[in-house]
Formats: structure tokens, C-alpha cells, sequence
């Protein structure tokens, strides 16, 4: 006797939708970030070639690996994977790399600190909390005028990320739709992510995400 399953269109529109929001989440937290980065670093390139011809150039081979290391991030969203430069490094090997490729042409003054051992974290977590990270940088950088900035990572019982600005803020910063993905990021692991003024001035992205 044969079967048949019916499956109400109405629940394929709204897989569909959220397939495509995931992607384009995936898109502007992962690859935005990225050719951000690389923005900038053109911009530091251009600025060098009068100067600097030779730093113009070093600085052009650097933006080239970045963009090898887009088009990875890329394909890696396609096969539904971790970004090319997590699974290469791990989390902190991947948030040091992105940090200095972004010390290389900015006068941000950005240190990571890595509080204690962080034990082997499943690998949704790391993305989780790389994706975060990577889009409040971009934000610091591009929207904060800031002359410093610390992202510090550590674990205790849940994996908690960091990043503290002495910049002026933005209200895209806290209204965006990059806030609003870093943290529906936090949500779908159970966790919390905020955005709030720093004791100093600036601002304070502070991320909670548990394990398990």
C-alpha cells in the first residue's frame, strides 16, 4: 500500500524564509565583516603608495590571503560548515588572526585577552561566539571612533565573550541589524548577548553562551 505525505505549504514558506534568513544572517555577520576589513586595509594601501610603495605592497599580498580567506568563509556557508579560519585555527587562533589583520591598517589599539583555560567547546559555540565577536569589531572600527578596545574570552561553565571600546558609541551600533543577529546567535544556544554604555565611556558587548 503506498503512502502519501502532504506536507502544508504554509510550513514550507516559512522553512523556506528561515533558510533565507539564516543565510543572509550568515552573509553579514560572516563575509560583511571580512570585506570590511579588507575596505580598510585598501584604503591603508592607497594611502601608502606615495610614502610607502614597498609597505603598499606588503599590505596588498595581506588583503589578497584575506580575500582567499572570504571566499573559504564563503564555501564553507554553502557546505553548511565552520568558517574557514575556525576550523583552521580554533576560536582564539581565529579571533587573533582577524585582529591583526585589523592592527595592520587602523590606529585601534585592539588586545585580546584570554582569561584562564578555555576547555574544547562544541563547534556551533565557537562560530557562535567568532561570528560575535568579528561583528563588534567591525562595529567598533567603523562606527565607534575609538582609540582602544579589549576583547576578552573565558569559561565558566558557559563561554563568555567581551568587547569593551573607549569610543563615542553608535545608535546603529545598539539598533542594527547586526546587534539583532549577534543576539538571536546567543538565543538559539540558550545564552544572552548585550549591548551597554562601559564604565569609562564607550561601549560593552557582553556575550553568554552555555555548552551544552
Amino acid at each position: 500500500m503506498r503512502r502519501q505525505f502532504i506536507v502544508p505549504a504554509e510550513s514550507c514558506a516559512r522553512s523556506a524564509a528561515e533558510a533565507r534568513r539564516t543565510v543572509l544572517r550568515d552573509l553579514h555577520d560572516g563575509v560583511g565583516p571580512s570585506l570590511a576589513a579588507v575596505a580598510l586595509g585598501l584604503r591603508s594601501a592607497r594611502q601608502l603608495l606615495a610614502s610607502d610603495p614597498a609597505g603598499a605592497a606588503r599590505l596588498l599580498v595581506l588583503l589578497e590571503d584575506e580575500i582567499h580567506s572570504a571566499i573559504g568563509d564563503i564555501k564553507a556557508l554553502v557546505a553548511n560548515e565552520s568558517p574557514a579560519s575556525v576550523a583552521k585555527f580554533g576560536l582564539v587562533g581565529a579571533v587573533e588572526t582577524f585582529v591583526a589583520a585589523l592592527r595592520s591598517r587602523l590606529h585601534v589599539e585592539i588586545e585580546v585577552l584570554v582569561l584562564g583555560e578555555i576547555p574544547p567547546v562544541p563547534d556551533a559555540v565557537s562560530v557562535a561566539a567568532y561570528r560575535i565577536i568579528r561583528e563588534a569589531l567591525t562595529n567598533v572600527v567603523t562606527h565607534a571612533d575609538a582609540r582602544t578596545c579589549v576583547v576578552r574570552l573565558w569559561f565558566d561553565a558557559e563561554l563568555h565573550v567581551e568587547v569593551v571600546d573607549d569610543g563615542v558609541g553608535s545608535a546603529e551600533v545598539t539598533t542594527g541589524v547586526g546587534l539583532a543577529s549577534m543576539r538571536q546567535r546567543a538565543s538559539e544556544l540558550g545564552g544572552d548577548c548585550r549591548v551597554e554604555p562601559g564604565r569609562d565611556g564607550g561601549t560593552r558587548l557582553a556575550a553568554a553562551l552555555p555548552v551544552s
